[in-house]
Protein backbone atom coordinates (compact mmCIF):
# COMPACT_ATOMS: atom_id res chain seq x y z
CA UNK A 1 0.00 0.00 0.00
CA UNK A 2 1.01 3.45 -0.81
CA UNK A 3 1.45 5.72 1.52
CA UNK A 4 0.48 9.51 0.76
CA UNK A 5 2.18 12.10 2.74
CA UNK A 6 1.27 15.42 4.20
CA UNK A 7 1.62 18.36 1.80
CA UNK A 8 4.40 20.57 3.81
CA UNK A 9 3.53 24.39 4.37
CA UNK A 10 5.81 25.17 1.51
CA UNK A 11 3.27 23.01 -1.08
CA UNK A 12 0.25 24.73 0.47
CA UNK A 13 2.13 27.73 0.07
CA UNK A 14 2.57 27.25 -3.88
CA UNK A 15 -0.71 25.91 -4.17
CA UNK A 16 -2.20 29.23 -3.01
CA UNK A 17 0.54 31.78 -4.87
CA UNK A 18 -1.35 34.00 -7.11
CA UNK A 19 1.52 35.06 -8.72
CA UNK A 20 0.98 33.03 -12.42
CA UNK A 21 -2.48 34.24 -12.40
CA UNK A 22 -1.68 37.30 -14.91
CA UNK A 23 0.22 34.73 -17.27
CA UNK A 24 -2.63 32.61 -17.89
CA UNK A 25 -5.30 35.37 -18.04
CA UNK A 26 -3.36 37.80 -20.60
CA UNK A 27 -3.73 35.85 -23.42
CA UNK A 28 -6.95 35.63 -23.70
CA UNK A 29 -7.29 39.31 -22.72
CA UNK A 30 -4.90 39.88 -25.77
CA UNK A 31 -7.46 37.62 -27.81
CA UNK A 32 -10.53 39.18 -26.94
CA UNK A 33 -9.46 42.93 -27.34
CA UNK A 34 -7.89 41.67 -31.12
CA UNK A 35 -11.47 40.63 -31.78
CA UNK A 36 -13.17 43.61 -30.85
CA UNK A 37 -11.15 45.75 -32.60
CA UNK A 38 -11.54 43.57 -35.66
CA UNK A 39 -15.26 44.04 -35.16
CA UNK A 40 -15.01 47.36 -34.85
CA UNK A 41 -13.06 47.90 -37.88
CA UNK A 42 -15.54 46.18 -39.75
CA UNK A 43 -18.63 48.11 -38.76
CA UNK A 44 -16.18 51.49 -39.38
CA UNK A 45 -15.73 50.01 -43.02
CA UNK A 46 -19.55 49.68 -43.66
CA UNK A 47 -20.43 52.86 -42.20
CA UNK A 48 -17.39 54.49 -44.19
CA UNK A 49 -18.57 52.85 -47.79
CA UNK A 50 -22.37 53.87 -46.64
CA UNK A 51 -21.36 57.03 -45.95
CA UNK A 52 -19.60 57.69 -49.05
CA UNK A 53 -22.19 56.04 -51.43
CA UNK A 54 -24.85 58.49 -49.95
CA UNK A 55 -22.19 61.99 -50.56
CA UNK A 56 -21.63 60.52 -54.55
CA UNK A 57 -25.56 60.19 -54.52
CA UNK A 58 -26.10 63.12 -53.09
CA UNK A 59 -23.87 65.38 -54.83
CA UNK A 60 -25.08 63.30 -58.59
CA UNK A 61 -28.57 64.24 -57.49
CA UNK A 62 -27.72 67.71 -56.37
CA UNK A 63 -25.55 68.04 -60.06
CA UNK A 64 -28.29 67.10 -61.88
CA UNK A 65 -30.85 69.97 -60.94
CA UNK A 66 -28.43 71.98 -62.22
CA UNK A 67 -28.90 70.59 -65.85
CA UNK A 68 -32.01 72.32 -66.93
CA UNK A 69 -33.57 72.18 -70.67
CA UNK A 70 -31.68 75.85 -71.40
CA UNK A 71 -34.56 76.08 -74.59
CA UNK A 72 -37.31 75.71 -71.85
CA UNK A 73 -35.54 77.20 -69.07
CA UNK A 74 -35.55 80.52 -70.80
CA UNK A 75 -39.41 80.25 -72.78
CA UNK A 76 -41.90 82.98 -70.67
CA UNK A 77 -44.48 80.79 -71.57
CA UNK A 78 -43.82 77.55 -69.74
CA UNK A 79 -43.83 77.56 -66.31
CA UNK A 80 -42.06 74.13 -65.22
CA UNK A 81 -38.44 73.62 -65.34
CA UNK A 82 -37.40 70.42 -67.46
CA UNK A 83 -34.26 68.52 -66.69
CA UNK A 84 -32.16 67.75 -69.82
CA UNK A 85 -32.04 63.69 -69.65
CA UNK A 86 -29.12 63.56 -71.94
CA UNK A 87 -26.83 66.03 -69.30
CA UNK A 88 -28.03 64.21 -66.39
CA UNK A 89 -26.78 60.90 -67.53
CA UNK A 90 -23.61 62.17 -69.10
CA UNK A 91 -22.84 64.34 -65.38
CA UNK A 92 -23.34 61.06 -63.44
CA UNK A 93 -20.80 59.10 -65.29
CA UNK A 94 -18.53 61.88 -65.27
CA UNK A 95 -19.03 61.92 -61.11
CA UNK A 96 -18.79 58.32 -61.05
CA UNK A 97 -15.59 57.76 -62.77
CA UNK A 98 -14.23 60.22 -60.10
CA UNK A 99 -14.72 57.71 -57.38
CA UNK A 100 -11.78 56.39 -56.19
CA UNK A 101 -12.30 52.85 -56.20
CA UNK A 102 -10.96 50.67 -52.90
CA UNK A 103 -12.09 48.36 -50.69
CA UNK A 104 -14.44 50.34 -48.69
CA UNK A 105 -15.84 51.41 -51.96
CA UNK A 106 -16.24 49.29 -55.07
CA UNK A 107 -17.91 48.26 -58.24
CA UNK A 108 -20.44 51.63 -57.97
CA UNK A 109 -23.04 52.26 -60.09
CA UNK A 110 -26.44 54.56 -60.60
CA UNK A 111 -29.61 53.64 -61.88
CA UNK A 112 -30.93 55.77 -64.49
CA UNK A 113 -32.39 59.10 -63.29
CA UNK A 114 -36.17 59.34 -63.10
CA UNK A 115 -37.02 63.12 -63.80
CA UNK A 116 -39.94 64.26 -63.42
CA UNK A 117 -40.32 68.22 -63.75
CA UNK A 118 -37.80 69.65 -61.76
CA UNK A 119 -37.31 66.62 -59.62
CA UNK A 120 -34.43 64.41 -60.05
CA UNK A 121 -34.34 60.93 -58.10
CA UNK A 122 -31.40 58.73 -58.18
CA UNK A 123 -30.67 55.28 -57.15
CA UNK A 124 -26.58 53.96 -56.77
CA UNK A 125 -25.36 50.84 -55.74
CA UNK A 126 -21.72 49.85 -54.26
CA UNK A 127 -19.99 47.08 -52.83
CA UNK A 128 -18.28 47.42 -49.51
CA UNK A 129 -15.76 44.53 -48.22
CA UNK A 130 -15.25 44.30 -44.36
CA UNK A 131 -11.52 42.98 -44.07
CA UNK A 132 -12.29 40.76 -41.17
CA UNK A 133 -16.21 39.42 -42.02
CA UNK A 134 -15.35 36.11 -43.53
CA UNK A 135 -13.49 35.31 -40.16
CA UNK A 136 -16.88 35.80 -38.36
CA UNK A 137 -18.51 33.81 -40.86
CA UNK A 138 -19.80 36.51 -42.53
CA UNK A 139 -20.44 37.75 -45.89
CA UNK A 140 -17.02 39.39 -47.82
CA UNK A 141 -19.10 41.58 -49.91
CA UNK A 142 -22.11 43.88 -48.68
CA UNK A 143 -24.11 45.43 -51.46
CA UNK A 144 -25.12 49.01 -50.57
CA UNK A 145 -27.82 50.87 -52.10
CA UNK A 146 -28.80 54.54 -51.97
CA UNK A 147 -31.38 56.56 -52.86
CA UNK A 148 -31.61 60.60 -53.34
CA UNK A 149 -33.58 62.99 -54.69
CA UNK A 150 -33.65 66.60 -55.15
CA UNK A 151 -35.74 69.36 -56.51
CA UNK A 152 -34.93 72.34 -59.07
CA UNK A 153 -36.87 75.44 -58.09
CA UNK A 154 -37.08 78.76 -60.48
CA UNK A 155 -36.73 81.69 -58.69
Amino acid sequence: MAVVSEPTVADRRRWLAQDGNTLVLMPAAVLILLGLAAMALDTATLFLGERRLVDVTSSIAHDAVASVDEARFYDPEIDTVELDAARVGVRAQQLLAAQRQDRTFEDVRCDPPDLDGPRVTITCHATVRPPFAPFWGLSDRHRLSVSETAVGVRN
